[in-house]
């Protein structure tokens, strides 16, 4: 029998890359996609006709409940940023369990694609996941957690529209000097359609899924630079224009009530002093290669074009 697999932010970065995995696979899986937009409804309904497009309201329990109606798995990926995101994550868990529970059930799999050291609590997009991570593990169902990092694939797009420039610079949202630790969501969506594919192999593991040992923006940068034969400059903006920068690009618009600045705020400012950093060793393991390099994606995306 075929199973229905939900997805939740379908239309986000990481679920572009997953759903193309799984959507031919139609002798085994249907997929249930969730999106917050009608923008994104539309969106999603043309390009994969064969799925089901929902648009819900995650504080909805109601509507949560609906989504996950005859459902098998849910790969739940967390709207960041929002205020609400726990409440949102704590709904959709209770909405699992309630399915789970239902005579003749078919749900048997909770994924959680949480982010990299979700104890971090000066940053909230990191401690809002923490909560959600803690409310699953002490449910009743059976989980994964999924852990990338910083994913590389955020700024090679500005990286190599400089293919072409004579004095390429390239604008750094917080000090390139400070290392961090890549993802990249090829490798996230290859070591997700696995876990969803596997499932009991997978069940209550929590994975660090890192592409690359640590390296300084800097690093990351001058390598892309590499690609495409160019040495390029790197300017810091001034951190009041980042945090403009992050709200326009995140939330549609550069001024937001504070409630919604706190997130990239706190981002920025630990970006520019610590960093995100993690071991590549147990990506490698689920996906029997290494790690995607910043410079092996630029090089993949150039092909595309």
């Amino acid at each position: 029998m075929v199973e229905l697999i939900v997805l939740t932010c379908a239309s986000g970065k990481q679920c572009s890359q997953l759903i193309p995995l799984l959507y031919n696979e139609s002798s085994l899986y249907r997929l249930r996609l969730i999106v917050n937009s009608k923008a994104s409804y539309k969106k999603l309904s043309e390009q994969f006709p064969e799925a089901e497009t929902v648009q819900v309201d995650l504080l909805d329990v109601g509507q949560c409940s609906q989504i996950l109606d005859r459902a098998s798995t849910i790969y739940y990926v967390s709207p960041t940023f929002q205020p609400h995101e726990v409440q949102f994550g704590l709904n959709i868990i209770d909405a699992a369990i309630a399915e789970a529970r239902k005579p003749q059930s078919r749900f048997s799999h909770f994924i959680l694609s949480s982010v990299l050291h979700p104890e971090i609590s000066k940053l909230l997009n990191h401690d809002r996941k923490r909560l959600i991570e803690e409310y699953l593990c002490e449910s009743t169902l059976k989980y994964t957690i999924l852990q990338p990092s910083h994913f590389a694939d955020n700024a090679i797009g500005r990286l190599l529209a400089l293919r072409d420039s004579t004095d390429p610079v390239f604008i750094a949202a917080h000090d390139p000097e400070v290392a961090f630790s890549f993802s990249c969501i090829q490798d996230h969506a290859e070591i997700s359609a696995k876990v969803i594919r596997e499932r009991r192999n997978h069940f209550y593991a929590t994975y660090q899924l890192v592409s690359t040992w640590p390296m300084k923006y800097s690093e990351y940068v001058q390598s892309v630079g590499a690609v495409i034969g160019k040495t390029i400059e790197i300017k810091q903006l001034q951190y009041e224009e980042t945090v403009a920068m992050y709200c326009k690009l995140v939330f549609g618009a550069q001024e937001v009530d504070q409630t919604l600045r706190d997130g990239p705020e706190r981002l920025l400012l630990y970006y520019s002093k610590r960093g995100i950093i993690g071991n590549p060793g147990v990506l490698e393991w689920l996906l029997g290669r290494p790690g995607t390099t910043p410079a092996q994606l630029a090089k993949a995306m150039l092909e595309k074009f």
